[in-house]
């Protein structure tokens, strides 16, 4: 067990892999979903030992999950539409930007005066409009500076960073261009091996049941579908679902301005409000 709160759990497995225990229906290839009612705090203490088998898993030593009638689930597998009909999404993108802006974004990348602002910013202007160009090296240098900056259990720098990977390589085939992942070793270096873990798996798209339906909406013929899956993400943790969002709507704008040679991506980081800092 690596950490234990009133509705969900972590657990590090044997292989190093994370195992999320929640009593709330989002489902995920890494979640078992149980009862709402159970309160895990009551009844799992941080570091006890997991174990299990095909029919069930053992959380400690009382609680017990049947496994014999869940179902498992996997998120989809991508959209099969063109990549031209990107080219839809940009008023939605936009109105995305500027819901952003309308929500209260204390303690977010979006907040003037959070530790991670700044930080955001250089990466909207430095690193996303340089991998825009082909430039994975400017890229990962900004990314890697994200990684691990901000409070909370998921680093605002984390969610950020995760929520771009997720649009880009959700759509780097359809653009010609190879999904760019961080290396994990790097990312477990600046942040918590827990966030570090989700932001890996949000990298190589093992996502949950909302982040599916983003990636699923981007190339929906009905932009609202893309806006209502942002709206979905928003309340998640404290800034986590904003954070998220932020990282996403600015992977949907540079995918856009690859496959347009538009630049959608400076019109979207001027609405998020983030200032270049470069002389």
């Amino acid at each position: 067990m690596t950490s234990v709160f009133p509705n969900s759990l972590y657990v590090r497995t044997i292989n190093d892999e994370l195992l999320f225990v929640a009593n709330r229906s989002l489902k995920s290839p890494i979640t078992i979903n149980i009862e709402p009612t159970v309160n895990l705090q009551q009844l799992i203490k941080p570091q006890e030992q997991v174990s299990g088998n095909a029919r069930e898993i053992l959380l400690g030593r009382e609680v017990s999950v049947d496994l014999t009638e869940a179902a498992s689930y996997a998120p989809p597998d991508g959209s099969s539409r063109e990549v031209g009909q990107l080219s839809r999404i940009r008023e939605a993108v936009r109105m995305i930007a500027l819901i952003l802006r309308v929500v209260d974004a204390t303690g977010s990348v979006l907040d003037e005066t959070s530790v991670t602002h700044k930080t955001a910013a250089e990466f909207a202007h430095d690193g996303i409009l340089a991998l825009r160009e082909g430039d994975e090296d400017q890229f990962r240098t900004r990314a890697e500076s994200l990684v691990g900056l901000g409070t909370g259990f998921t680093p605002s720098g984390d969610d950020m960073l995760g929520g771009f990977l997720v649009s880009y390589n959700s759509l780097a085939e359809k653009l010609k261009r190879s999904r760019f992942v961080l290396d994990f070793s790097i990312i477990e270096k600046r942040t918590n091996w827990i966030s570090a873990k989700l932001l890996d798996y949000m990298q190589r798209l093992l996502l949950d049941e909302q982040l599916a339906a983003i990636v699923e909406s981007q190339l929906s013929d009905a932009p609202d579908d893309l806006v209502r899956g942002i709206e979905t993400i928003l309340p998640r943790g404290h800034t986590s679902g904003l954070d998220i969002a932020t990282g996403a709507v600015l992977g949907l704008a540079a995918a856009h301005d690859i496959a347009s040679g538009d630049t959608e991506t400076e019109i979207v980081t001027e609405k998020l409000e983030f200032k270049s800092t470069s002389n």
